[in-house]
């Protein structure tokens, strides 16, 4: 066996070599296919506000239309992008315990829209952003089941209240 690995050498160190190298390629190739993929973390709370704004829906309840608020913040979403490149969202909201899906509102000039689609920023990589749900003074106050993010893909991000 000796004698062999004598007379074989050469070919012996280019098997280890070309096997390390091949190893090193295939490591390298899994890295770089890793973060090409998108991860999204949701979270969702109370708003900081939220005894305060729902004190002062009750306030105001007999108020002039024109003297008080027609919504409020109640819950907050917070969509995190772990992944290491730019996550284009589609839609981010919650889910009540009744099973009603509620988009949240962002502020686009003076008015609030829905947010989804081109409304909704691109997420850049290792940042946060937070998203503010609404009570309408219409509505009866309601209790979250799960609040969720779809991305342009179509995959849905969730996490339970």
């Amino acid at each position: 066996m000796l004698d062999w690995i004598f007379e074989n050498w050469l070919a012996l160190l280019g098997v280890v070599t070309g096997s390390v190298a091949l190893l090193i390629k295939y490591l390298s190739f899994r890295h770089t296919k890793n973060k090409e993929n998108i991860s999204l973390v949701v979270s969702c709370a109370a708003h900081p506000q939220q005894v305060e704004n729902l004190r002062e829906f009750s306030e105001t309840e007999d108020a002039e239309p024109w003297s008080r608020h027609s919504m409020v913040e109640i819950y907050t979403v917070t969509v995190r992008n772990r992944g290491s490149i730019t996550a284009p969202l589609s839609k981010v909201g919650v889910v009540t315990n009744s099973g009603e899906e509620r988009a949240a509102l962002v502020r686009k000039g003076q008015y609030m829209e829905e947010a989804k689609g081109s409304i909704i920023d691109h997420l850049p990589p290792k940042s946060e952003q937070i998203f503010d749900i609404y009570l309408k003074r219409d509505e009866e106050f309601f209790t979250l089941s799960k609040a969720f993010v779809i991305d342009q893909t179509g995959k849905r991000w969730e996490v339970n209240a």
